[in-house]
């Protein structure tokens, strides 16, 4: 299934466990670099390779693609087998940087002078952690006069924001109700450039002796400034979540945080002979009051038999054709949210329109948030055994939203209709 994880200040999302093991993919054995290969036909070179990948599972070669580009500055960012490369003028040279994930979210690129050297630099924001409560981004500068990277390492940013943390405790900038408990981040990073630069994103969770598995409270906030290949994290300040604050605030007297619940929704079929479902818990995250559930599944009844499965999300929900052959399944992270059908016939999964592909059925021009589009899905009925209506929403480069709903016919694979703004 094809997904985007993305961020919104009033309802994000962090779930903190895994840290130890995802710090080592963000670290400098991902940033190896070749020395700098210059070219009189840099630009042209780049232009020049194939923007096609073979299919998963293909006998082909990997042929690169274009990932990202600042055409007017003649930068381009190509995916190569084992890392990228980058061409900026006349200039190239290759990195052993991650830069996929299930996910899909491709880099960001960004030119600025950044140390106000007067002269510009690329900021290179790569998507390389994902899954369920973890969003993780990797920010690199890339000096343009010989592409020497400086990227920034855990190692370099977990003292500050320690020490962050310390102060604002001591300030009360983060709630009094937390200064005594343990704050741990590490699972949800994200940057972004702003006018006066750029900005580093930090969910944050508290942990007890008694519960280990961080409890998501909101985000750590700061501008990030880079010199002479350092970064120094300042101004920072804290955002609490809204539903952390919420879920507090209805909790006992006595200040004992209740018990995160779960969503395990089910809907049966209408011939009563499968069972779509959600199902089993996840202790090890939590955020805004809830777990999200062990995994979604489709089930023969009459067997037992998992016809189909997939990990579990926050909120769920199940709508099935009136013959019964197709369950459309929805999730949600809390920012974003997907859907998918499943065939009862064989199990197989059913991809529905991404988001690229509603826009280009709009009418009209359309924008993408660069950072966190956020996309969400949600099917909302079938008109009748072949063709299905799913509401949809994301956020545009101005944090405007776009709105609307589709219609799909699910055996023919086919894109019938696209309403924007439709009422929902």
């Amino acid at each position: 299934m094809s997904i985007y994880v993305g961020k919104k200040k009033a309802f994000a999302l962090v779930i903190l466990a895994l840290g130890a093991a995802l710090s080592a993919s963000c670290s400098g054995a991902n940033t190896k670099m070749s020395g700098p290969e210059e070219t009189a036909e840099g630009s042209a070179a780049a232009l020049a390779i194939q923007a096609e990948q073979p299919a998963s599972g293909s006998d082909e070669p990997f042929r690169s693609y274009l990932l990202a580009s600042v055409p007017e500055q003649r930068i381009y960012l190509f995916a190569e087998e084992n890392g990228v490369t980058l061409h900026a003028g006349d200039l190239s040279r290759e990195y052993a940087w991650g830069y996929m994930t299930p996910q899909g979210i491709e880099p960001v690129l960004h030119v600025a002078d950044f140390d106000g050297d007067g002269k510009d630099e690329l900021a290179v924001i790569l998507y390389i952690g994902s899954g369920t409560g973890v969003s993780v981004d990797e920010l690199h500068v890339v000096e343009l006069d010989d592409l020497r990277d400086y990227p920034l390492l855990e190692e370099e940013y977990r003292p500050q924001v320690d020490q962050a943390i310390a102060g604002l405790k001591s300030s009360s900038a983060i709630p009094a109700r937390y200064a005594d408990q343990k704050i741990s981040f590490g699972n949800w990073i994200s940057y972004e450039k702003t006018e006066a630069g750029l900005r580093m994103s930090i969910g944050a969770g508290t942990v007890t002796q008694d519960d280990p598995m961080p409890d998501y409270i909101g985000e750590l906030i700061a501008d990030v400034n880079y010199r002479d290949g350092k970064y120094a994290l300042t101004a920072f300040r804290f955002e609490e979540d809204e539903q952390a604050a919420e879920a507090e605030a209805s909790s006992p007297a006595t200040g004992a945080l209740a018990e995160p619940g779960v969503n395990n929704e089910s809907a049966e079929s209408p011939d009563g002979k499968y069972l779509a479902e959600a199902y089993g818990v996840n202790k090890g995250v939590t955020a805004g009051g809830l777990y999200p559930a062990e995994g979604i599944r489709l089930v023969q009844i009459s067997t037992g038999k998992e016809l189909w499965s997939t990990m579990g999300y926050y909120s769920h929900s199940f709508v099935w054709s009136p013959n019964s052959r197709y369950a459309a399944v929805s999730y949600e992270a809390r920012i974003w949210g997907g859907t998918v059908a499943v065939d009862a016939r064989d199990g197989s999964e059913i991809a529905l329109p991404d988001l690229e592909s509603l826009r280009k059925q709009w009418e009209g021009e359309t924008t993408v948030h660069e950072e966190r589009p956020d996309p969400l899905f949600r099917s909302e009925e079938w008109l009748d055994n072949r063709r299905l209506r799913v509401s949809f929403q994301w956020t545009g480069a101005d944090d405007e939203t776009y709105s609307g709903e589709y219609v799909y016919d699910v055996p023919a694979s086919k894109l019938l209709e696209v309403r924007p703004n439709a009422e929902r």
